[in-house]
């Protein structure tokens, strides 16, 4: 018989005195129904996707529980270690090691950290990669369903941040998506093979991951028209750039060639050359030029109508032109002090920040648009514990 709301709040309150003879009391009703390890269970998801005064109650009682389960369970002095780190967990954190918990609460207590995945997965987007190795195939065939999203570049599956060493099988299933977000992973090139199931793939992102060179398979996407492949181990020549047969779609980290300045080269090559050093901030084109020696503004920026920054600091420019000064989305120029400008050309709209006024916006990471989407997957915990009015005591 499932535990009832009223029954777990009981529950809550004689763990939540912090002593140990309700803590006891507790985990014996609890084992006299037979749901100890699925109160904890639940206890644990509710605690780790908590705020507030709610997480500093589901905290005290989640301390008081483990105590007791721990002992009963004769953990070792250092799986009880390992548990105790659990209450100082904080997923907003960059460090937070979601997984380590996971496994510790399986070796240690027997816990069926699978539920507690889908959970804390389906509330925060959180043990995505532990559940495409160690779930259902449902489980998989959902992930991949929630990680998916209709977004300005097409039909769009985000993988990024997930520690892949190798894509998943069951991506086979997503061979219509017109854009692929690999970033943040640990793929090299060896891995990349897969990509050529994607048929219909336009945009690809494998920037942060382990590739030396550019994948010979981007070959074999006919419809592909942006791969990222920068902040790789990849760092590649000017001239090698500039001859490749794909440096029209694809950004890399580039090492300029000594003796040689940009200005030197054609307005395509430029504009191909420029891509690499493009970014978003706040969902708006950016370009970060400082320090990359152009003597003038480059022709080629006519090729960014959508540019709103720029960042023209510490180059040998001294004058900015009309037509530069009129391109229709340009929101603000960083450039030298002493860089000239006329300002019956500026465009209403358009600041010239000289020097240090300012500082240019930096990428700023949004939030995943297929968050929306995690309403929809199915999860529960074995107990519904009622955490709504949880107040401090």
């Amino acid at each position: 018989m499932p535990l009832s709301d009223k029954a777990a709040a009981n529950i809550l309150r004689l763990l939540d005195t912090r002593e140990e003879r309700n803590s006891l009391l507790a985990y014996r009703l609890l084992n006299s129904q037979g749901v100890a390890d699925d109160f904890l269970l639940s206890l644990c998801g509710y605690f780790m996707v908590a705020e507030g005064e709610q997480r500093l109650v589901l905290r005290r009682c989640l301390n008081s529980l483990l105590r007791m389960v721990a002992r009963e369970k004769s953990c070792t002095p250092g799986q009880n270690s390992g548990l105790m780190w659990l209450l100082n967990y904080d997923p907003s954190q960059e460090k937070a090691n979601t997984e380590r918990i996971l496994l510790l609460l399986e070796d240690a207590l027997g816990l069926d950290i699978l539920a507690l995945s889908r959970f804390l997965f389906s509330r925060s987007g959180q043990c995505a990669s532990f559940l495409l190795r160690r779930g259902t195939a449902a489980d998989k065939k959902a992930l991949l369903a929630a990680r998916s999203y209709d977004g300005p570049q097409g039909r769009t599956l985000d993988l990024s941040r997930m520690g892949l060493a190798q894509m998943p099988e069951e991506t086979r299933q997503c061979a219509d998506i017109e854009a692929l977000d690999l970033s943040h992973n640990e793929l090299d090139i060896s891995d990349v093979f897969f990509l050529q199931r994607f048929r219909k793939l336009r945009f690809l992102s494998l920037a942060r991951n382990r590739m030396d060179r550019i994948p010979d398979g981007l070959l074999l996407l006919p419809g592909l028209q942006e791969a990222d492949l920068r902040m790789n181990t990849l760092r590649m020549p000017l001239f090698d750039y500039l001859r490749h047969p794909l440096r029209e779609i694809v950004k890399v980290n580039l090492r300029m060639e000594r003796g040689f300045a940009l200005d030197q080269f054609s307005v395509q090559d430029v504009a191909c050359v420029l891509k690499n050093w493009a970014y978003e901030a706040d969902n708006r084109l950016a370009l970060k030029l400082s320090g990359r020696g152009f003597r003038s503004v480059p022709d080629a920026l006519r090729s960014f109508p959508q540019l709103v920054y720029i960042d023209l600091r510490n180059n040998p420019i001294s004058f900015l032109p009309p037509w530069f000064l009129r391109m229709p989305a340009l929101r603000e120029v960083y450039c030298d002090r002493g860089v000239e400008y006329n300002p019956s050309y500026l465009r209403p709209g358009l600041a010239v920040y000289r020097e240090n006024e300012q500082e240019p916006p930096a990428p700023k990471k949004q939030e995943a648009p297929w968050l929306a989407n995690l309403a929809a997957f199915p999860a529960e915990l074995p107990v519904a514990i009622p955490v709504e009015g949880l107040r401090r005591g």
